[in-house]
């Protein structure tokens, strides 16, 4: 009595579908270090697209030249030095605000934004 060859066919089926998923997943899992580079690279791609497109929506002189001249240098960095961009007028706590939720939708955390101020918030007019 003969037996089907379903058996073999389907196991050759199942290998040739299972072995590229394989590679893909062993491929993922052995590159984990480049992927935080390059998610380090995105995160301040993201920054400097959502700042230019809140920045076009803003007054020219909304915020100071020592704000700006901070976040410049924070931009400079790559986006990886510990560069204190303080808020200190109205203007510049609501952009701060806006750019931290834009931030963290986009999958940044807050401990990769600039906005911190040496001995606290102290902004030179009311917030509210």
């Amino acid at each position: 009595m003969k037996t089907p060859a379903y058996p073999a066919t389907l196991g050759i089926m199942l290998l040739s579908l299972t072995l590229p998923a394989t590679f893909l997943l062993t491929t993922l899992l052995t590159t984990t270090d480049a992927h935080s580079a390059t998610w380090r690279e995105t995160k301040c791609t993201l920054y400097q697209d959502n700042r230019d497109e809140t920045r076009a929506d803003m007054p020219a002189n909304a915020t100071s030249n020592a704000f700006n001249e901070q976040e410049d240098a924070f931009i400079a960095s790559g986006c990886t030095e510990r560069i204190y961009v303080c808020p200190h007028s109205k203007a510049e706590l609501a952009y701060a605000n806006l750019m931290s939720i834009k931030m963290m939708n986009a999958g940044a955390t807050g401990s990769f934004l600039p906005f911190v101020c040496e001995g606290g918030l102290q902004t030179d007019q009311p917030t509210q």
